[in-house]
């Protein structure tokens, strides 16, 4: 497995865009908090006080609060690690790369499992940083900081996981059929809007199961956090209904990925 993984790395490292959308990814990650302080910071300076309360007392990154917060925010982001994803999947078959592989022995078995590999580790290492970045801003931020409330709600964090693992995935499986970079982001980039499309129109009679679509079920998952600071109920828990059925579209895209590397002419 991890020979699978090294192969893909070692392609992966070519790729100027692997490094520039990473890093642009990263600064994201770590610089939106950072930005969120500053923007409360101004509002103080400016006198922008409510009713004599202070803005910077807005617990938006203080324990727990944290968590569901910034995990929310962090899942627009991941288009960013989709692209990624995207270009190094086409250029296999651009590129003729595949075909190469599974000449020198490499199975279609083993090329679906060394990019899944290469995303859970793109996914994994992304939910360390948004974990660290939690960590220390709520540190920093969190007037009588109690140690029990900077783990609590921590389960956010696999959340933003298991919703970018299965982004990804599924990226995968739109460039496993479409094979066209530019032509896949671009599908990526509409989907969401027409599945929310479909489920707004969907009959009265069936309007529930929009909520188990794929991107929506994922979306699900952590729900708007924002609201409950003007006093409205949210659900502040993760919607665990909603991580079974991610898994399930997980398998079935993988599923679906293997499907069509077999019948394809690579």
């Amino acid at each position: 497995m991890l020979k699978l993984l090294r192969i893909d790395l070692l392609k992966l490292a070519n790729y100027k865009a692997f490094w520039v959308l990473n890093g642009l990814y990263a600064l994201l990650i770590v610089g939106i908090p950072a930005g969120v302080i500053e923007f409360l910071k101004w509002l103080k300076s400016a006198g922008a006080e409510f009713d004599g309360f202070d803005p910077m007392k807005i617990p938006i990154l203080h324990f727990p609060d944290i968590w569901q917060n910034i995990t929310y925010v962090y899942t627009f982001l991941k288009v960013f690690l989709a692209i990624i994803i995207v270009i190094s999947i086409s250029n296999e078959f651009t590129y003729k790369t595949v075909r190469q592989n599974i000449i020198d022995g490499m199975s279609r078995l083993d090329f679906l499992k060394s990019k899944l590999l290469t995303i859970l580790m793109v996914s994994m290492g992304s939910a360390v940083l948004v974990f660290l970045t939690g960590l220390i801003t709520g540190a920093l931020y969190t007037p009588d900081m109690a140690f029990a409330d900077m783990f609590s709600e921590i389960e956010f964090v696999f959340a933003y996981f298991l919703d970018l693992f299965a982004f990804l995935t599924f990226s995968f499986l739109l460039t496993v059929i479409l094979k066209r970079s530019a032509l896949t982001v671009f599908i990526l980039l509409i989907y969401r809007p027409v599945e929310w499309i479909i489920i707004i129109n969907l009959p009265t009679a069936i309007e529930g199961i929009g909520q188990y679509f794929p991107l929506q079920a994922m979306s699900n998952m952590i729900e708007v956090p924002f609201p409950k600071y003007i006093f409205q109920e949210i659900n502040d828990d993760v919607n665990t209904t909603m991580v079974g059925v991610v898994i399930a579209w997980i398998c079935l895209f993988v599923y679906a990925i293997y499907a069509k590397l077999k019948s394809s002419d690579l």
